[in-house]
């Protein structure tokens, strides 16, 4: 009977069963639930990875002096496995990518607090997934209640735990270096997204930690020329300088014992500057609103719908092969993108990094410098994303938003009003020429529906016979908004006298990505492709938009850019355009009127040219129709790329202006 008994009290299940199940299970799950860019050397890189942190996980709890010691760590590790697991899910269903910790921690407490709402659909919807997560740890507590691990050598336990955890990294390890799709992103193209895609994301944080303790050596990729087309046959007739100001860069390589600022400075130094050119100087002294729209796209233009906007993409630059990258899935990183004209590397938390920065280049800044009367606004909480202690810092004078001022003319819906806004404000600086003005807007803002959404609700009857999906209806009538306040916006320019010494610009801060298609909270369905017309299967399609810069003085110029751009192109082309002193070999982007060569890129190393499209997913170059490229443009172009991503982070994280400007940006 004793036996019996014994044998009976030594079924139940050892703690490392079960981290060595969550580490691969939660893996799985993760990878299942966002579907996409499955493929078998991912899904053993995955694999590898996950039972390597289950066989350490467990190694970790062999530890425990008791049986119930062990048990009680093994829950806790596999609960915050799982806590991560979903945490990452439900970030990626909302912003359509996955995040750092860093990320998430940074812009966690505004998303909290603003769209609780919406959080709460989210979780409700994902419950079954918050289920299945538990499902494994539920089973063990039930299943061990009262049972008795069956008795072993521990030393030898923890030797065979070490052993396999070891070898387990090792296979995953050497997998990722040579046969993974992704083995780039392991190595000199790491980003978070595309190492949980193709990694698992336990070695994504890893590789993020690892990132944040080693930044690496500070050197570029040595990069001979940027790849250009054959010279023109005749000689240009006018010989115009170079943008570029009285910095020595090879003289402050050869002044600092900074290795990594050493290097930086001979990066500079290596770069090819942009020429002036006809368009150089076509807007001095004129005004400038600069605009990032909430969630705007191209789909938005029409001519009957949308008459004004379609009058400012079309009689004024007209660009036709545009993108906004989905830096982080934000708007604040579009933002970022926007203004400062370099790639938001730290995601959500880049702009809240550059607080205390000298932001010499931003618009705000070069015009405060020139004596412009400045002020940025926005229509949602004036602190979201510490843009109240972000805005100033771009070069604006004054910053209003709803909780400092901006609610004494724009009533507290959600959204709030974009038409009510530029009511409210543009009188504030008509009269105050030349003046610098930055709008965020917000009415275009997700979720689209008209219980939720009041812009939806207050201007759905204008869409509502059209063919789309409901939801599209929602997001277009949002946008309406956006429409009305350009309208008013416009109006109040020509009726002052000065539309043709203004200068409109604006560009979205991310694709529609709340018609991304998200059972969680638009009932399954695929709104991108409904608004697009098409599925949006890569990037390229995703972040198409459109950029619009307008003056009254420009309309019947029929000025068109008909080769890539993007959205760190802004910077540089508007400084070019309103002929303010800058260095062009400081910016990523290029002025788009520049011989330099079309060049937009993405934060995960995709890129896009004149010549063709490059998936860093997948490692395919795919040319335009009748392209043919050199041998080496492919590798020539990725390193351009690496290069200028890795320039973005030292600006950032290194105060990079300050050191060539001085702390104050406006001297």
């Amino acid at each position: 009977m004793k036996q019996q008994h014994f044998r009976e009290q030594t079924v139940g299940i050892p703690h490392w069963a079960l981290l060595l199940f969550v580490a691969v299970y939660d893996e799985w799950l993760l990878h299942f639930f966002t579907m996409q860019g499955a493929s078998f050397w991912r899904f053993v890189c995955i694999t590898l990875f996950a039972l390597s942190a289950g066989f350490l996980f467990a190694f970790a709890a062999s530890f425990g002096r008791t049986v119930t010691v062990r048990r009680v760590i093994a829950i806790v590790i596999s609960s915050v496995c799982g806590v991560a697991c979903l945490t990452e899910y439900f970030v990626q269903d909302f912003f359509k990518m996955f995040m750092s910790p860093r990320s998430i921690f940074s812009g966690a407490g505004g998303v909290v607090g603003e769209y609780s709402g919406t959080i709460v659909s989210i979780l409700l919807g994902g419950l079954w997934r918050i289920l299945l997560v538990a499902a494994p740890i539920v089973f063990f507590c039930i299943f061990n209640r009262g049972r008795k691990e069956r008795p072993v050598n521990k030393l030898r336990r923890r030797l065979a735990l070490g052993v396999f955890c070891v070898v387990a990294f090792l296979l995953a390890h050497i997998f990722a270096l040579t046969v993974s799709p992704d083995k780039n992103r392991y190595t000199n193209e790491y980003d978070f997204d595309g190492a949980v895609r193709g990694f698992g994301l336990g070695a994504a944080l890893r590789l993020d930690f690892g990132h944040l303790l080693f930044p690496g050596d500070g050197e570029f990729d040595d990069v001979d020329t940027e790849p250009k087309d054959e010279p023109p046959q005749e000689p240009e007739p006018i010989v115009y300088g170079d943008n570029v100001m009285n910095l020595d860069f090879e003289a402050l390589a050869a002044a600092t014992s900074d290795e990594k600022l050493a290097a930086m400075h001979r990066y500079v130094a290596s770069l090819t500057p942009s020429k002036q050119n006809e368009y150089t100087g076509l807007f001095k002294g004129k005004n400038l609103i600069f605009i990032t729209a909430e969630a705007f796209s191209a789909e938005v233009i029409d001519p009957q719908m949308t008459p004004t906007l379609y009058r400012l993409a079309n009689k004024g630059i007209k660009f036709t092969d545009y993108y906004q990258p989905a830096w982080g899935g934000s708007t604040s990183t579009g933002e970022y993108s926007n203004v400062m004209g370099l790639v938001p590397t730290a995601g959500v938390s880049s702009m809240k990094q550059t607080i205390g920065h000298n932001l010499y280049l931003t618009m705000g800044n070069q015009l405060k410098r020139l004596g412009y009367f400045s002020v940025a606004y926005h229509d949602h909480t004036y602190s979201y994303y510490g843009r109240d202690k972000t805005h100033k810092n771009l070069g604006y004078a004054d910053y209003i938003g709803m909780g400092n001022g901006m609610e004494a003319g724009v009533k507290p819906t959600w959204p709030e009003s974009d038409l009510e806004m530029m009511r409210f404000t543009a009188p504030q600086y008509i009269g105050k020429q030349p003046f610098s003005v930055y709008y965020m807007t917000v009415s275009g803002h997700c979720g689209y529906n008209t219980g939720g959404n009041y812009m939806a609700a207050k201007n759905f009857d204008a869409y509502k016979d059209s063919n789309h999906c409901d939801l599209v209806k929602g997001y277009l009538a949002a946008n309406l908004e956006l429409e009305y306040a350009m309208r008013d916006l416009v109006t109040a320019l020509e009726t002052a006298g000065i539309a043709d010494n203004t200068v409109i610009v604006l560009a979205t801060d991310h694709y529609p990505y709340g018609l991304d298609k998200k059972e969680t909270y638009s009932g399954g369905v695929d709104g991108l492709s409904d608004l697009y017309g098409y599925a949006a299967d890569d990037v390229f399609k995703r972040d198409h938009s459109a950029l619009i810069i307008w003056s009254g003085c420009i309309e019947d110029k029929n000025i068109v850019v008909d080769t890539p751009t993007y959205s760190l192109d802004i910077v540089p082309t508007l400084s070019n355009l309103f002929g303010v002193e800058y260095d062009s070999r400081l910016l990523v982007g290029r002025d788009v009127f520049s011989e330099q060569m079309p060049l937009a890129l993405w934060g995960n190393y995709c890129w896009r040219t004149d010549k063709g499209t490059y998936n860093a997913s997948k490692g395919t170059f795919t040319p335009n129709e009748g392209v043919t490229v050199p041998e080496d443009y492919v590798k020539t172009v990725s390193a351009t790329v690496r290069n200028k991503i890795k320039y973005s982070d030292f600006v950032l994280k290194n105060d990079y202006f300050k050191t060539l400007f001085g702390a104050n940006p406006t001297q």
